[in-house]
Order: structure tokens, then sequence, then C-alpha cells
């Protein structure tokens, strides 16, 4: 009995050993670490987290518009600006600046050839332009070589005072004496309206200058041994109707 009892106690020791033994063997065997590279594993990129906003601050910024949008519609509804550009005119040539719109009206200055100048009316065809001149002066200025600029035909019809007319008759009838070598010469004409008075000229030069209400005159004093001719304009403060003549023969 006490061999039995002996006989598994050392079988038990040596079944203890030999655990003991192939637990130690296991343990001192060598695992290789195991490396992960690139090409084995490639690493993920890194997701940035979307921020979940709370419901309000949600609901707000959906609403909100986008910086594209105020843009868009800033640029939409902004007005363009246009430039508003001055009607002016620039003469040609130097050109007298009169008190009305054509060649009958007097001269009140100059305007320099290559000189813009501002406008402030015209005529109805749009050829002659009321300026503003130098000197607080504005008259009419007709040039049809002038350069325009701005909104010229847009300027309002300038009022004008109006010329007289030409006398629709002048006629002459006269006396020459050859004995006494003297020449007198008579004229008459048809009034007009708008005159101030009549001037009559003599071979270019004014003999007289009439009233308003003459309708003839008498010249005493011809010169003989040369052909005359006569010349009758009438007037007022703004110019002068185009002239009307008549021929004298000469008196020998």
């Amino acid at each position: 009995m006490n061999k039995r009892k002996k006989l598994f106690r050392l079988i038990g020791i040596a079944l203890v050993a030999a655990f003991i033994l192939i637990s130690c063997n296991i343990a001192a065997i060598p695992v290789a670490p195991v490396s992960v590279t690139a090409t084995q594993a490639p690493a993920a990129s890194p997701i940035a987290p979307t921020p979940t906003l709370p419901p309000a601050q949600a609901a707000t910024a959906s609403s909100a518009p986008t910086a594209t949008t105020t843009v868009a519609q800033t640029a939409t509804s902004a007005p363009t600006a246009t430039a508003q550009l001055t009607a002016q005119v620039i003469p040609s040539i130097n050109a007298y600046c009169r008190k009305g719109p054509g060649s009958g009206y007097y001269e009140i200055t100059y305007l320099q050839q290559g000189t813009a100048y501002n406008v402030i009316g015209r005529n109805s065809l749009n050829t002659w332009w009321l300026v503003q001149a130098p000197g607080n002066v504005t008259c009419w200025m007709g040039d049809p070589g002038a350069t325009q600029q701005g909104p010229v035909d847009q300027a309002s019809i300038g009022l004008v005072q109006p010329l007289p007319v030409t006398p629709a008759t002048f006629v002459d009838s006269y006396l020459c004496n050859t004995t006494l070598h003297t020449l007198s010469v008579a004229f008459n004409w048809s009034a007009v309206a708008n005159v101030t008075g009549y001037r009559i000229n003599r071979n270019g030069t004014q003999i007289t200058d009439t009233v308003s209400t003459a309708t003839g005159y008498s010249d005493t004093s011809a010169p003989t041994g040369v052909n005359l001719v006569y010349g009758l304009e009438a007037h007022n403060d703004y110019g002068v109707a185009a002239r009307i003549t008549v021929s004298v023969p000469a008196c020998d």
C-alpha cells in the first residue's frame, strides 16, 4: 500500500516537472514583431468630424444667405453710372459771335478757333448756337465746320429778336445837267416793320441814315463822270436786312 502511494507521488511529481519544463520552453520561443508598412496597410487620411450644431443654430445657418448670393444681388441692383457731358461747340476758325442766328445780326465779340464754348441754346435747324462767351457774354455763333460735343441738339430753342426785312421796292430817278455838270438822284422805297432807320450807301460809302418813318431821299451832290451804285439797308438795334441796290449811269 505504501509502495503505491510512493509510486503515485513520484508520477505526480514527474508530471508537474514535465509541465513546468514545457511551460518554460514555450515562453522562451521568440515572437517576431510585425511591422506594418505603407504598402501593406496604407494609413487612411484623417477626416475632420463635422460639427453638429444645436437645432436653433442649424436653422439659422441654413436660412442665412451665402456670400455669393449677396454679391450677385448687390451687383444687379447697383445703378450704372453715366457720364453727363456738357453741350459745347468748338469753332473751326476765329468766328464772330452775334446778337442773333444770322450774318445780318450785329457782331458782339469773336470766338477763338479750337476753344470749346458751352451751348445754352440753338436755332431750330441746329446750325446756330447761343453760347457762353468770355466776360459773361451770351451770343450766337454759326460755323458749318464747328465741332459739336455733348447733347448740343438737345439744347432749347433760343429766343431771337427779329430783323427787318428787305424793302420790296427801291427806285430812283436822276437828273443829269451836262452844262453845269451836276447830278441829282431821288429815291423811294417801301416801308417795312421792325425798323429803326434806313441807311443809303453810294459806291460802298454810307451817305445817310434816315428815320424809321422815311420812305424817300434825294442825293443832290452825286458825283459826275462815274457810274454809281446805291444801296438801301433797313436796320434796327439787332442788325440789318439784306441790302437792295440800284444803279445810276455816269453823268458827263
